[in-house]
């Protein structure tokens, strides 16, 4: 809604409401189900462009009702109420800009089942220095402090969990999860270049994670909701410029680079941190037909928690064709993909079930896009 020209010259607000089942069988016989229902309202208050600066303020609600029976259900029914009250500004039309926000978070978590009702209150808030080129090159550091509450099934989960293979018991005594925070990026463009690239360290206290401890339970291996402090440290960049232009035609190169290390308190590896990870495309694009071929490298991964097992280096091969038969009609797209060409075996160490089910073989697909 429009509010005319005062402090505040717009008014969103987003309401959601959904009520999800979901049966799983055994045969003919109904094994689990499923039942979801939600809510979500969210209002925002948006400023006018003419105070010393931009911005938002505004409040979020979200309800959440969770039930599940039968052999598979592994979390016990709860209800969740959450409220939020936030807002964001940015100071400065000029090279040096000031971003700044902040969430209040209130968090109440019950389950009538095991008889325990958990509440939390978090507090969010970042702030951020940017310089802005007149080319649309943007660099700076951020700074952040944020906290979450522990999730419905960090707290009450305790029995199979089917989809992932373990028996998993949560925690109802957790304490909320927090984090200090640094990011260093460059983001934008460089001449004919895009360029992404960000440094960032993390330190948690409370960092909650799941961690298998040797046992066995209905004949799968017992994971525990644990929480100690931990470090993170990540490196990520994405590099997309032109090698040739032509007329009409192009040919566009992609790289990409992505690194995080991550070690608990105790000086263990925090479980399922993905490795290394590379990727470098070529991509030929003209009015009528945009051809792509990427390599994409993962790396080893040995640095792993206890009872966890480490992840092969793999390289999969990639190719793609996009066609525009119709010129006057350029929302048609007719699209053949050829993923993993050499047919692969690849292990995702972020995957939970990465022991027993594997990244996809070699895999064609054909399909059609239209826009309209």
């Amino acid at each position: 809604a429009d509010l005319g020209d005062g402090f505040f010259e717009q008014l969103k607000v987003r309401l959601g409401y959904s009520d999800y089942t979901h049966t799983e069988f055994e045969g003919d016989a109904v094994g689990t189900v499923f039942d979801v229902e939600s809510f979500e309202a969210r209002v925002e208050l948006v400023q006018s462009d003419t105070g010393p600066g931009t911005g938002a303020f505004g409040a979020q609600y979200t309800y959440r009702d969770f039930a599940a029976l039968g052999e598979e259900a592994f979390v016990a029914p709860n209800t969740t109420n959450q409220f939020a009250l936030f807002g964001l500004q940015e100071f400065g039309t000029g090279p040096f800009q000031l971003e700044t926000g902040a969430r209040l978070e209130f968090t109440d978590a019950e389950s009538a089942p095991l008889g325990v009702s958990r509440s939390f209150t978090n507090f969010s808030g970042a702030l951020g220095f940017v310089y802005e080129t007149d080319e649309a090159l943007r660099a700076g550091v951020n700074f952040s402090r944020v906290e979450r509450a522990p999730s419905a099934e960090e707290l009450f989960a305790g029995g199979p969990h089917i989809a992932t293979q373990q028996f998993e018991i949560g925690n109802p005594d957790l304490n909320s999860e927090s984090a200090w925070g640094v990011e260093g990026f460059l983001r934008g463009q460089v001449g004919g270049a895009n360029v992404s690239f960000a440094i960032y360290r993390q330190w948690f206290n409370n960092y909650i994670y799941l961690s298998a401890n040797g046992a066995e339970e209905a004949d799968l291996p017992v994971f525990l909701i644990l929480q100690q402090d931990a470090g993170y440290f990540g490196i990520e960049g994405e590099l997309s410029f032109p090698v040739y232009r032509t007329g009409r035609s192009s040919v566009i190169a992609d790289l990409r680079a992505s690194y995080i290390d991550a070690e608990l308190d105790d000086g263990t590896a925090v479980p399922r941190i993905p490795p290394v990870e590379l990727l470098g495309a070529l991509e030929h694009q003209s009015d009528a037909v945009d051809v792509r071929g990427e390599v994409q490298w993962f790396g080893e991964q040995d640095d792993v928690a206890a009872i966890e097992t480490p992840t092969d280096s793999f390289t999969f091969v990639n190719f793609s064709v996009a066609w525009r038969p119709m010129p006057d009609f350029e929302n048609v797209t007719l699209i053949l993909n050829a993923d993993n060409v050499f047919d692969v075996v690849g292990r995702r160490n972020a995957s939970f079930a990465k022991d027993f089910v594997p990244l996809g073989g070699r895999n064609f697909r054909a399909s059609v896009r239209m826009s309209f």
